[in-house]
């Protein structure tokens, strides 16, 4: 429901700082403690996300670029060394850092005169000839801060259970970027085609298109790259420790589209086409070179979402019949939460969307408290929801995907999941994540869902907007939920960001780390945590 544009901020909720064009603190800064850091949350959080909106133009005084969508935000690094109570720090220490990393992108900005010269997620620009528009593809800048990467951070690249200490950083196009674990300045950009491949061509990896979100499991990374052309396809591949590549199916489809995660289990690698279809076969996406512009407005209540499902033992790689496709009504989903094998049924759990059209709804002037004209309302939220694929081996034909759970109350809206990662590809109780009350024009509460009965808990406070929340297990934990999760929060009123510290079972607060005044973390994405 519209309201009227507030003087201020919607409903005195403000959170624009969020939204706001930020310093680097490339010498890290100590937190200010109240209550007490558990004694095993010893080692760092990571985030990412957008740390800058504007890019003012030298030849054009006054004038500035200004980022239409918060996905276009460029990218800035954050990093909380998070230390446990000492005889010298009885309450704990929190020491942060945070460097940008898209300088050179906002250079190249600026010496076009407010134009990009890559892709991105919704860039607009009216006055650009068609002529022009085409020959961006080809204007390229080989900066390793040239991109715009900035959506998940991983500090064990390729797998969290790796045991390496690279720290890289994905977004949904074909760059990733190599950050010092220390300072987080950008070492190095490169695609998923440039590692070592058992594809001996080595062309099946070189598509514009992959998903920020990678799914791992003992020491591999799994993702796809979409491919376009002739025909559009997805190549669904690995990445083990030495950092090779191995292409586990390339699957053809009549549709590509946006998907920003998937699922994994033991046995399957399962590729969901929910519906947000790129137009003309995929050329869309190469003329536009922006995603939202690409994609298919029109919801197609008739269309179904297919679920591919993809065997992890290396047979569908030069045999497509062994691949298993379901279907089900349309939905889309940013998402993926978890999967596992159940006997011969996969089970899935996902934040889901009744359609697409939240991906408009994300524009800075939206979200923004001081000029946005009403609270992110309930009803903009995503439903978990758990399907189940039945008899997978024993599919044929295609089959058919069965809701099996869903949230009944629009006010318990999720996004941004995250659970326990000790119970990844096996079933789960507990998912964590942002939730809309209505109280603002952004997520403004932190919810924790019982999947099992559906009951939930919150944490909020007025005006604090909070982010993605991220679980770390009490080791002498009985349950799944012993422990604590960690979220950044933005204190509105006070215009400064702080790390706090939630009992995972209570939803209620521990501990926070205080940032100065005027010192704000940007509303980003994911984080990750290394503990030591």
């Amino acid at each position: 429901m519209a309201h009227e544009k507030p003087t201020k901020h919607v409903n005195n909720w403000p959170n624009a700082a969020g939204f706001g064009d930020l310093d680097d603190t490339t010498t890290p800064i100590s937190l200010d403690i109240t209550g007490k850091i558990p004694s095993y949350v010893n080692g760092s959080l990571f985030r990412t996300g957008p740390g800058s909106y504007t890019v003012p133009l030298t030849n054009k005084p006054g004038q500035s670029y200004k980022v239409y969508h918060w996905f276009d935000g460029f990218a800035q690094f954050h990093k909380f060394d998070v230390f446990p109570p000492s005889p010298e720090h009885p309450n704990g220490r929190v020491m942060y850092r945070s460097k940008s990393g898209a300088d050179a992108l906002k250079a190249d900005i600026d010496k076009h005169n407010g134009s990009p010269v890559t892709g991105s997620f919704a860039y607009r620009d009216p006055c650009k000839t068609k002529f022009a528009k085409f020959f961006t593809r080809y204007d390229r800048n080989d900066s390793v801060t040239a991109s715009n990467v900035s959506v998940t951070i991983n500090p064990r690249f390729p797998s969290p259970m790796s045991g390496e200490s690279e720290l890289v950083v994905k977004t949904d196009a074909n760059h990733l970027l190599k950050l010092n674990n220390e300072t987080l300045e950008p070492e190095d950009r490169f695609t998923w085609g440039t590692l070592k491949s058992d594809d001996a061509r080595k062309r099946l990896l070189n598509g514009p298109l992959s998903a920020a979100h990678s799914c791992f499991d003992d020491g591999e990374e799994f993702n796809y790259v979409c491919n376009f052309g002739a025909t559009q396809s997805y190549t669904i591949f690995s990445v083990d420790r030495t950092r090779t590549t191995k292409i586990h199916a390339v699957i053809p489809v009549s549709h590509a589209g946006y998907i920003h995660s998937f699922f994994l289990t033991k046995k399957y690698i399962v590729l969901c086409l929910w519906q947000a279809n790129y137009k003309y076969r995929g050329l869309a996406f190469l003329w536009n070179h922006n995603v939202l512009d690409s994609i298919d407005r029109n919801w197609d209540p008739n269309l179904k979402t297919q679920w591919l499902v993809v065997p992890r033992d290396g047979s569908a790689r030069h045999d497509n019949s062994k691949i298993k496709v379901f279907r089900s009504d349309p939905f889309f989903c940013f998402h993926t939460i978890n999967a596992y094998d159940d006997g011969d049924d996969i089970v899935l759990d996902l934040t889901q969307f009744k359609d697409h059209e939240i991906l408009w709804k994300f524009t800075v002037e939206a979200l923004r408290s001081d000029t946005a004209t009403g609270v992110f309302v309930i009803d903009d939220g995503a439903k978990y929801t758990r399907w189940r694929l039945p008899s997978v081996s024993k599919t044929k034909d295609d089959g058919v995907a069965v809701v099996e759970a869903q949230s009944s109350l629009e006010s318990d809206n999720i996004e941004l999941p995250t659970m326990n990662p000790a119970k990844s590809l096996a079933k789960q109780k507990y998912v964590y994540g942002v939730n809309i009350a209505g109280n603002s024009s952004f997520f403004d509460r932190l919810i924790k869902l019982d999947v099992d009965t559906l009951e939930t808990k919150f944490w909020t406070e007025k005006g604090f907007s909070p982010s993605e929340a991220l679980f770390v297990a009490d080791p002498n934990g009985k349950t799944e939920d012993d422990g604590v999760v960690l979220t950044v929060v933005l204190d509105g009123f006070k215009n400064r960001s702080m790390l706090v510290i939630l009992d995972a079972r209570t939803m209620t607060e521990v501990c926070r780390a205080t940032m100065p005044n005027d010192k704000v973390v940007g509303f980003g994405f994911h984080g990750s945590v290394l503990l030591k």
